[in-house]
């Protein structure tokens, strides 16, 4: 039998210096506040200033940088309130994005899920923080496409990404495999629970994760997401 091979998705030299970029982020070569000198990135990946322009304008739009008018283009970063905004938000977005997975969600779905979640865990029995963040993200990722709409995956994801990248690494707080346990609660929740169990579940254990990272930036949850937390 001949082999098969997934579809390669072609990638413009501006999503390639897109995606380098992102590693450097994730990877906190790149941290909050530093500046990005476009002449200085197209000369190390031998690409034209053009192009490097191009890959900040992408991830300008997905939230990664901050363009200054005649000041320059530097890694986003958040100011308390508005991290405190942003948790605010995903954890309404979330909800609903579990609320429409929930009656699309397969046997299939929820065996990939569950295989995430466990190199999440390993990741943190590990110590190693980039594969759990970057497995954790794509739990998310995958439950947010499980909601059928790809216009609210697109949004999460645009509202997700520099936050697990700026605000979770910069914390440098310990990322534990308990803490990667934490997401059965959602996958029993999609396999088990009806409304308005599946809900209330959901949004507590949401509202734990974003409670988490306010706590150790120093700020206080609003008012929603202690209750939901106790609820």
């Amino acid at each position: 039998m001949r082999p098969t091979f997934p579809e390669i998705a072609p990638l413009s030299l501006s999503d390639r210096v897109s995606n380098a970029l992102k590693d450097a982020f994730f990877s906190g070569e790149l941290k909050p506040g530093d500046a990005i000198v476009e002449r200085e990135i197209a000369r190390q990946m031998k690409v034209g200033t053009p192009v490097v322009r191009e890959a900040l304008i992408s991830l300008q739009g997905q939230g990664f940088v901050r363009r200054v008018v005649n000041t320059g283009t530097y890694v986003t970063k958040f100011s308390h309130e508005e991290i405190r905004q942003l948790y605010s938000l995903r954890v309404e977005l979330e909800v609903i994005a579990y609320q429409w997975a929930r009656t699309r969600v397969t046997e299939a779905d929820l065996q990939e899920l569950c295989r995430l979640v466990g190199i999440v865990v390993q990741a943190g029995e590990a110590g190693n923080r980039r594969e759990f963040l970057e497995r954790d993200y794509a739990f998310h990722r995958r439950c947010w496409a499980l909601s059928g709409n790809a216009y609210l995956s697109d949004t999460l994801e645009r509202l997700m990404a520099p936050l697990f990248a700026f605000v979770v690494l910069a914390s440098e707080a310990p990322l534990t495999a308990s803490m990667g346990r934490e997401h059965y609660e959602l996958i029993n929740a999609l396999q088990d629970l009806d409304e308005p169990e599946f809900t209330r579940v959901v949004r507590k254990t949401l509202s734990g994760f974003a409670g988490r990272w306010l706590t150790v930036f120093q700020l206080d949850p609003s008012e929603e997401t202690v209750s939901a937390r106790e609820t």
